[in-house]
């Protein structure tokens, strides 16, 4: 467990380097993507398995279209 441990606070230490460097908040870091996900949630640091719905927005592209339309208000293209 203790191995664990230790490679979730170094993946929580890579999501902390991404955030500074492309100033975009992670909340979650994918441990697992097969058929189910598992996440780590960066918030309350508890892992967790996605919602059926979520994966399907994912593998569907709806998740990455709002990702597409905040991007491009954030950095001001229009």
């Amino acid at each position: 467990m203790e191995k664990l441990k230790a490679y979730l606070e170094e993946v929580h230490r890579k999501a902390s380097y991404a955030e500074e460097l492309y100033g975009i908040k992670i909340r979650y870091v994918p441990i697992i993507v097969e058929e189910k996900t598992v996440v780590l949630d960066r918030e309350n640091k508890k892992i967790k398995r996605l919602e059926e719905k979520i994966i399907e927005n994912i593998e569907n592209g709806t998740v990455e279209l709002y990702l597409t339309i905040t991007f491009g208000e954030d950095i001001g293209l229009r």
